[in-house]
This record gives structure tokens, C-alpha cells and sequence, in this order.
């Protein structure tokens, strides 16, 4: 099935209200208006919670400092070790991950 698409319906949608300079205003106007005024909205804690969670994210650098200073600390006094087998196990772990994910490997 095919459908060709010649432009765009204009025709009136009901429920919709027109908006800009042809908007007819009518008699319960005014009654709409009040009723949306006199609305009341509660936000849920979780809602709290999240924008918090975001104010916060967004003041963050991303980089925990306290643990950077530790490492540094710890590298300064000669008592960080870095164990070079782990880190060759892991490196060749993540290439394996990356060549299966690729299809480089089978």
C-alpha cells in the first residue's frame, strides 16, 4: 500500500481552541481561567528528591577529590603499589569484551 502526502490538513480538530489574533473569546472564558488559577499542583517527594539529585549532579566536577588526594598522599609517602597483573589481566579482558562486542571475535 502506498499513500502519497500532498500537505498538510487544515482542517479544524474539535476540542482544540485557535490561538493568537483569531482566537474568539466566549462567554465562560473568564470561568476557565479562574478554574486554572485556582488549581493546586503537589510534587512528590521522589520528584524533590530527583531535582536535588540533578542540582547536585550538575554542581559536581565529576571527580572525587577526597580520594584523588588520598592516592596522592598515598603515592607520596611510597606506600601505593600497583599490582602491573591485574592491570594486564583487565586490559586484556577489555580488549576480549570490545573484539566480541565488534564481532572481531567470534
Amino acid at each position: 500500500m502506498t499513500m502519497k502526502i500532498t500537505g498538510a490538513d487544515v482542517r479544524p480538530m474539535p476540542g482544540l481552541t485557535p490561538t493568537g489574533a483569531s482566537r474568539e473569546k466566549t462567554a465562560d472564558a473568564p470561568a476557565r481561567e479562574a478554574d486554572s488559577a485556582a488549581r493546586e499542583y503537589q510534587v512528590s517527594n521522589s520528584a524533590r528528591k530527583m531535582a536535588d539529585l540533578e542540582a547536585r549532579a550538575l554542581k559536581s566536577s565529576g571527580i572525587d577529590e577526597a580520594k584523588v588526594e588520598a592516592l596522592r598522599l598515598a603515592i607520596e609517602r611510597g606506600e601505593y603499589h600497583i599490582d602491573s597483573k591485574t592491570i594486564a589481566d583487565q586490559l586484556l579482558r577489555l580488549d576480549w569484551q570490545i573484539g566480541k562486542a565488534s564481532g572481531r571475535i567470534g
